[in-house]
């Protein structure tokens, strides 16, 4: 009699206790989906938008010149602790500003780029101060921000120590650096204006990590302003 009694209760159970199975999980894409597709749709917009010639929008850095441009990265942060102390002597960049004023958002620059003492070669491009810049995390994941323009101000106490052999107060195109690698005698408003640019290629060429700090890393200066490319 008991035996029947306790096999007529696990019957009467069994139902309840599969109606308490858990539902399936939930198909709908969790939060991480969601930002993810959220991060490629605008990756796909900037990459639209940095066809528009002029456009403020998209990737400040717009190489002129054609094929791969050797200035994105030409100073790896993996270098930067010897490059502060001084220790690596090329490649060095000497910047001209070709085309740009206090108002004028994006700036055409030529770089010189000597990988040596004897021999370079010239690389157009354009810096738009307003727009972001793509950036490379350690897991190998890009994006688009907007970068502090107050990081540029770490660039107006760099200079050149010796033994390194400078061309003095006079900057040049190269091979050798002048004392002071980006203070210029320029008007104040341009000097503000050419922050947000000076900023952007710090990090488009990895050259701020090896100045942070007051570091003696002297291969990257701007050589000078095209007298007739200030447009206002």
């Amino acid at each position: 009699m008991k035996t029947a009694l306790t096999a007529l209760l696990l019957l009467t159970a069994l139902p309840a206790i599969a109606q308490d199975a858990p539902a399936p999980a939930s198909t709908a894409p969790n939060f991480w989906h969601r930002l993810g597709n959220g991060i490629k749709q605008s990756a796909s917009r900037v990459g639209q938008e940095i066809q528009t010639p002029g456009s403020t929008q998209g990737d400040a850095f717009r190489p002129l010149t054609p094929g791969a441009s050797q200035l994105v990265n030409i100073f790896p942060a993996s270098q930067s602790a010897e490059a502060s102390a001084g220790h690596l002597a090329w490649p060095r960049v000497a910047l001209t500003m070709e085309e740009y004023g206090e108002h004028k958002n994006c700036w055409t620059i030529r770089a010189r780029i000597w990988p040596d003492a004897t021999s370079h070669h010239d690389e157009r491009f354009q810096i738009c101060r307003k727009s972001p810049i793509k950036a490379t995390n350690d897991l190998g994941q890009s994006g688009y921000s907007m970068p502090n323009d107050m990081e540029a101000r770490l660039a107006e106490a760099a200079q050149t120590y010796p033994p390194t052999v400078t061309t003095g107060a006079v900057a040049t195109e190269g091979p050798n650096p002048p004392m002071t690698l980006f203070v210029r005698s320029i008007p104040q408003p341009l000097v503000w204006a050419q922050w947000p640019v000076l900023t952007r290629l710090l990090h488009v060429t990895g050259f701020g990590a090896s100045i942070a700090g007051g570091g003696r890393d002297y291969r990257m200066w701007i050589a000078g302003y095209d007298p007739s490319g200030d447009k206002g």
